[in-house]
């Protein structure tokens, strides 16, 4: 890992940038006494889209009762 500051990594930011994306490998900029990290932002894959009706569950209001009693006398349920 590279450690450089603002006035040493200003005039080469291009170049610094293509070794980090090239190689992986981060480089710190300090300024003061803070410092940056440069590395690569990974883009994560989108969630996929379920289709309509994915996540319909097909309870009656019976079940619904039975599951709200069970809760109400659960111990652990919070007031």
């Amino acid at each position: 890992m590279d450690y450089l500051t603002v006035s040493t990594a200003k005039p080469r930011l291009g170049r610094l940038l293509d070794k980090v994306l090239d190689k992986g490998d981060p480089i710190v900029i300090r300024r003061g006494n803070r410092f940056v990290q440069l590395s690569e932002y990974v883009v994560p894959e989108p969630i996929p889209l379920r289709p309509p009706g994915f996540f319909a569950v097909a309870e009656s209001p019976a079940e619904y009762d039975r599951a709200n009693r069970l809760a109400a006398e659960s111990p652990g349920r919070p007031e």
